[in-house]
């Protein structure tokens, strides 16, 4: 046998059997270690920080079941794509621990008898049955989904407008991980605005969270009752009575959470004196910047303010910047406080650095505004903040300690004026107050679709250069070639 040849065999099967092993090893570490980027107008396929947050909190297996059948034709067929599509994000981002089943109604008739019998239903057809240590909860398919149905009685089908599918399994899975309800109340008689109608998408977003919404007053009640677990002041245009101060101060010492959403229009001294006892002090000031306009130097009172990560509450909100229109006045801490109570105050929101605090803040003011140093605040301002009463320093250290956020302005919390970067806040902060800050972060949004129009014109183009310009393209590059090669 000649030697060289055994020599070149057995190289070529050592470079076949590597090639193997490496062909092999890229595919392992591509199955287990991977990533997905969702490139979409949209962002239809990326899954919110939330979401991701609450799969990896179940330590136990969660079953998803779908029961539907795509063949019936009901409003429900149009959402059965994305569901499956979102279904499908959920195991890429949980591996283990999930699992889910299609059933169809119509096709596996003992399959659906067995689910009706278990759950005890009347009807098995557009469910999403999630169950989890023995828990379930259902969820029709048709809430998830928001329709047009204005065609029907000219014969049209109805027409899905937005997919929310992933706020309603999400909120849905919140209830399976924490069972117990928490109450929310919203303070009321003091000219703030209703939650169920001005703050109605703050609401909404609450009760995702697995949360009560409710209204409170204090006119007639000499203590909070005690199923409320967090209270929100949002806006009141009129101050506390002194009643009312002492009856909030004594339950911020006993325990209580409490977020307050400040008017700086508003004149409320027994408020402020409540806020300054807990180390937050609100400034008699607008926090604004000058802008240059054309032909003229402008005031822009509308705040761009910058999430600090330093805090349990907008920790997984880092780098976000948020719009504050309206007015908005600076906090101060009170240091000395800090010293000699135990109090853990900490900012949240910081306004852009060309921003400051403007003391003389009289509208209409003939010579402009301009910063003046020592009279106007400057930076570093703060324009949220949150005040911990016998907190520990170390924030996964849960202990049964009182809560104050308070943000300097309150405008960007209604309806109206609502962010989906404000949202993210205001549902950061309330899960911070109700000990649900380990699901806390940014909120699944609705899924909106939108029409292309194209005008005659726009189509005529279109059509040319899809049926006329690109094939002559391609067979005058394929016409170059062959020239190429013969020559």
């Amino acid at each position: 046998m000649n030697p060289h040849r055994t020599s070149i065999k057995i190289g070529v099967g050592l470079q076949i059997l590597s090639a193997i092993v490496i062909y092999l090893l890229v595919n392992h570490l591509g199955f287990v270690h991977y990533e997905r980027f969702d490139f979409s107008r949209s962002q239809k396929f990326a899954l919110a920080a939330q979401t991701k947050t609450v799969l990896k909190e179940f330590k136990q297996p969660l079953r998803i079941i779908i029961v539907s059948s795509p063949t019936f034709l009901s409003p429900t067929s149009s959402l059965l794509p994305d569901l499956r599509n979102l279904i499908t994000e959920f195991l890429f981002n949980k591996r283990e621990g999930l699992l889910v089943e299609y059933v169809d109604p119509t096709r596996n008739l003992t399959r659906a008898e067995d689910l009706k019998t278990k759950y005890n239903l009347s009807r098995i057809d557009d469910l999403v049955i999630l169950e989890h240590e023995g828990r379930h909860r259902l969820l029709n398919i048709i809430d998830t989904g928001e329709f047009d149905f204005s065609q029907i009685p000219q014969g049209g089908p109805p027409v899905l407008l937005s997919f929310r599918g992933e706020q309603a399994i999400t909120a849905a899975m919140l209830t399976l991980l924490k069972p117990d309800t928490e109450n929310v109340a919203f303070l009321q008689g003091h000219g703030e605005p209703d939650p169920a109608r001005q703050l109605s998408t703050l609401s909404a977003a609450i009760t995702d969270q697995n949360a009560r919404v409710q209204t409170l007053s204090l006119a007639s009640s000499d203590s909070v009752p005690q199923e409320v677990s967090a209270i929100v002041i949002a806006a009141p245009k009129s101050d506390l009575d002194e009643r009312e101060s002492a009856i909030l101060a004594a339950w911020l010492r006993a325990g209580g959470r409490m977020l307050v959403l400040l008017d700086p229009n508003a004149d409320t001294p027994n408020l402020r004196a409540l806020l300054a006892s807990s180390g937050i002090i609100p400034r008699n000031d607008r926090v604004l910047r000058l802008i240059q306009l054309p032909f003229a130097t402008g005031i822009l009172r509308d705040v761009t303010g910058q999430v600090l990560q330093d805090a349990e509450i907008t920790r997984r909100l880092e780098g976000m910047n948020i719009l504050f229109p309206g007015a908005t006045q600076s906090l101060d801490i009170n240091q000395e406080l800090i010293k000699t109570e135990k109090i853990r105050i900490r900012p949240l929101v910081e306004p852009a650095e060309e921003f400051w605090g403007e003391t003389d803040h009289a509208p209409n003011q003939p010579d402009g505004v301009s910063y003046q140093d020592g009279i106007d605040h400057g930076q570093p301002l703060v324009i949220a903040a949150s005040a911990d009463r016998n907190a520990v320093e170390d924030d996964r250290v849960k202990v049964q300690s009182s809560r104050l956020i308070v943000m300097g302005t309150s405008q960007f919390a209604f309806d109206a004026s609502l962010t989906p970067q404000g949202l993210d806040l205001l549902v950061g902060s309330i899960n911070s107050l109700i000990n649900r800050s380990e699901v806390s972060g940014i909120t699944p949004k609705t899924s909106t679709r939108f029409l292309l129009h194209l005008t005659d014109d726009q189509l005529s183009r279109l059509a040319l250069v899809v049926m006329i310009a690109m094939p002559c393209a391609s067979a005058l590059l394929g016409l170059l070639v062959w020239i190429r090669r013969r020559a």
